[in-house]
């Protein structure tokens, strides 16, 4: 995997986190969404609340998650985030 990619997947991970962090209600019922604005620049901002569009780059904050097994609570999930990278850079990149 390309330095850029991981890059982006790391942007990506700390943005969600952020998000999750900053939603006033519990985590498991974020409707929020992510929009990239520009993946080779991480550029993230809110997407506003629905489902995942990958058509506009609209990315639900929930699909994008997993469970952390330790504390229970939605954690980003760098697998998903992968494949949303593939997206943006394609298969060559990894």
């Amino acid at each position: 995997m390309s330095d850029e990619v991981t890059d982006f997947i790391d942007a990506l991970a700390a943005y969600v986190a952020a998000q999750l962090a900053a939603s006033p209600g519990a985590a498991d019922y974020d409707v929020g969404r992510v929009h990239v604005a520009d993946a080779r620049n991480h550029l993230f901002r809110p997407g506003g609340p629905g489902g995942t569009d990958e058509a506009d780059d609209l990315y639900a904050l929930r699909e994008l998650c997993r469970v952390d097994d330790g504390t229970m609570e939605l954690v980003p999930d760098r697998g998903r985030l992968e494949r949303v990278a593939r997206n943006y850079f394609g298969p060559a990149a990894f």
